[in-house]
């Protein structure tokens, strides 16, 4: 990275970075002299990595750029940590479809090339005297530092700052929305008043879903005696709720899944720890007589930031897959390096976008450090417990090679011993059999 005018960006000019080719930004930072400090990046992944190191009070960024200049926008503005920062997009080849996906990303301005001096500098202080919105507290804060963030004078601005990200998350170029219809079979799923007709006529709305709901009950996993083809039966055998987590899992399956980068994720490592995780957390949920279900949910929920990351932003997400194939570094801690966030964060920020339940919202953004968690901590640190087990088991792929070590609060929590937390081990691998038919089923 090359350092243009100076500044200590302590009261002197406000600092630029660049994003663009070697000569276009030599360009821009002579329009820029004297005004301004300036860096340079030649492409998204060196602008992320300044960004850690070196935050500028503005980014102008080149649409064309390697790692493509709206995906870097969208990474910023999900971000905890960058998303205040305003973001000038530029394009040599401008067109409305452009315009339209910068404003979703969340641009502050857009700008034509060739443009002048004037109109770079006029934009860039348009954007610094926007209001901008603070920063959300870390997954990885302290109880403390989180109620302190959320006390009667930072509430406003904290609240202000998971509106304006996951406003952002759900605008990214590409992102699947949450169906209506499947919104719908949630809420009569819980619903005391709901009857199996009506379950049964919402479901039949989405001929995809219906088919493999009727594909999953006929599995081996459910090991039924007569085919069933009535989707009535099925919802009267299995319960309103199994029903609800079928339907919440073969949306995820099928609107985050269907996508190829074959240097990130290895996917279908990642779908069978996922549920995986789900089964041991249903298991252990009954064995700690807890929520069983919503367990289950949350253990195939959990690492849905990961999905995200690797499929909308590959040519980033492919160096964090690089880091951790070492063996020595965590996935998480490999996002945060590269990306300045988790998926983590990502994941709880859609799941509040997609209006999961408050406490699978929970268990998705807390789940590495499950005693951070502002309510259901009991929930959380049951999948995070789960999620070890299964890493342990080496049953599918978490994105890296290391097991973490489970949360010495959680332990405590449930009065776990090394022998008791052996058992559940041992009893894990009975549910993994199960949970190879539910895959079997499902894709």
């Amino acid at each position: 990275m090359a350092l243009g005018i100076g500044g200590d960006g302590k009261g002197g000019p406000k600092r630029v970075m660049v994003v663009d080719r070697e000569r276009f930004s030599d360009l821009i930072c002579k329009m820029l002299s004297g005004k301004y400090q300036t860096t340079v990046a030649s492409d998204g992944l060196q602008a992320v990595r300044a960004l850690q190191t070196s935050p500028p009070d503005v980014i102008v960024v080149e649409m064309s750029i390697p790692g493509n200049g709206l995906r870097l926008a969208e990474l910023v503005g999900i971000s905890p940590k960058f998303n205040h920062i305003p973001v000038v997009l530029t394009s040599a080849n401008p067109s409305m479809d452009i315009v339209l996906k910068a404003k979703d990303a969340g641009v502050s301005s857009y700008l034509a090339k060739p443009f002048r001096p004037s109109e770079l500098a006029s934009r860039i202080e348009q954007a610094l005297t926007e209001p901008v919105v603070a920063p959300e507290p870390s997954a990885e804060a302290s109880p403390g530092e989180q109620g302190a963030a959320a006390g009667a004078e930072g509430a406003p601005a904290v609240e202000g700052a998971k509106r304006a990200i996951r406003d952002r998350v759900k605008k990214i170029d590409g992102l699947p929305v949450f169906p209506a219809t499947h919104a719908e079979i949630m809420k009569l799923a819980k619903s005391e008043n709901a009857t199996s007709e009506a379950l049964a006529e919402q479901i039949k709305m989405d001929p995809s879903m219906l088919a493999t709901i009727l594909k999953l009950v006929n599995s081996a996993y459910y090991g039924l005696r007569k085919k069933v083809d009535s989707l009535k039966v099925a919802v009267s055998l299995l319960g309103f709720e199994e029903i609800a987590n079928l339907v919440m899992s073969a949306q995820v399956f099928q609107g985050l899944g269907g996508y190829k980068n074959k240097l990130g994720l290895d996917l279908k490592g990642f779908w069978r720890h996922s549920v995986g995780t789900g089964f041991v957390a249903r298991s252990v949920a009954k064995k700690l007589q807890t929520e069983a279900e919503t367990a289950f949910l949350g253990g195939m929920l959990h690492d849905i930031g990961k999905v995200v990351l690797d499929r909308f932003f590959p040519d980033y997400y492919i160096q964090v897959m690089g880091l951790v194939k070492g063996g020595e570094m965590s996935i998480a801690q490999a996002e945060e390096d590269v990306l300045g966030l988790t998926h983590a964060e990502v994941g709880g920020q859609l799941a509040a976008e997609w209006k999961f339940s408050e406490n699978l919202q929970n268990v998705i953004m807390y789940h590495h450090a499950p005693e951070t968690a502002r309510r259901y901590q009991r929930l959380v640190g049951l999948v995070h417990l789960s999620d070890v087990i299964c890493r342990t088991l080496q049953f599918g792929s978490g994105g890296d090679m290391l097991v973490p070590q489970i949360d010495s609060a959680v332990m405590d929590r449930f009065a776990l011993t090394e022998k008791g937390l052996q058992i559940f081990a041992e009893t894990a691998k009975e549910d993994l059999e199960a949970a190879e038919s539910f895959l079997l089923a499902l894709g």
